[in-house]
């Protein structure tokens, strides 16, 4: 894989996701946000002109459900809500197509893989990390590290749930002496420069406020920004640049 690709993600449709976009545009990197209609867990949510805005600066939106509730937890009868009533409600605010999808919790299965397909979206987002590639295919687009501090066993775990045992024995010794999320982004960052490959940051931006983490955050994208022979993609850009239109295949569950 010769390729070195730079995404990243942030998921909820939080107002302060624009701060976000603001760090991103400066270092020159590009990003897509998830957005539920209604928002998270009761917090505010971005505003439609909030959403057309970072549209028009050149970055991506994509779906995240109407409520955000778990895929895997609601009957058929509430997937046209849930995928396409508000990704037509995204594209009518935004005034383009909405292509990329999250799973909310990243909790999915072959049903609901199947019902995103059905909805119309190009592929979808998971939350697994420890991956510097696209994944098996477009509806389970993996990650590579959070903008949170995970403890060593956090990784573990999500490696286990996410059968990515391979990336859990490959980067172990990383993840058992990084100091900090920080110093761990920048490792596996560098993994990407070496051998090629993606590396995928994703986050919340309501979790970066309430932890602290906005300079530790500028330090990350700013480690990883214009650097030469690395490509800054959206979600979307990165899916389409290894999966056609004509591939609807699906692998493992979550």
């Amino acid at each position: 894989m010769n390729r070195r690709l730079v995404t990243t993600s942030w998921d909820d449709g939080d107002p302060r996701d624009l701060r976000i976009a603001d760090l991103l545009q400066e270092c020159g990197i590009s990003g897509t946000f998830y957005v539920p209609i209604t928002g998270y867990q009761g917090r505010p949510t971005n505003r439609p002109e909030d959403l057309r805005n970072l549209a028009e600066r050149g970055f991506e939106i994509g779906g995240h459900t109407y409520t955000h509730r778990s895929l895997t937890a609601l009957p058929g009868c509430e997937f046209t809500r849930e995928l396409v009533d508000s990704r037509k409600l995204l594209e009518d605010w935004i005034g383009r197509r909405v292509s990329m999808f999250c799973y909310p919790n990243g909790h999915y299965n072959p049903q609901t893989i199947q019902a995103v397909q059905a909805s119309g979206y190009f592929g979808a987002r998971t939350t697994r990390m420890l991956r510097t590639d696209p994944g098996v295919n477009r509806f389970e687009i993996p990650t590579t590290v959070q903008a949170y501090p995970h403890p060593p066993m956090a990784y573990f775990k999500n490696s286990v749930k996410g059968h990515n045992v391979t990336s859990l024995l490959k980067y172990s010794l990383e993840i058992t002496y990084s100091t900090d999320w920080v110093q761990f982004s920048q490792t596996m960052f560098e993994h990407v420069l070496r051998e090629g490959g993606v590396w995928h940051l994703y986050g919340h931006s309501w979790e970066i406020e309430e932890l602290g983490l906005w300079n530790a955050l500028k330090d990350v994208l700013t480690y990883v920004a214009r650097r030469d022979g690395v490509q800054y993609v959206t979600n979307y850009e990165l899916a389409s640049m290894y999966f056609s239109k004509a591939d609807s295949s699906f692998a493992r569950t979550a």
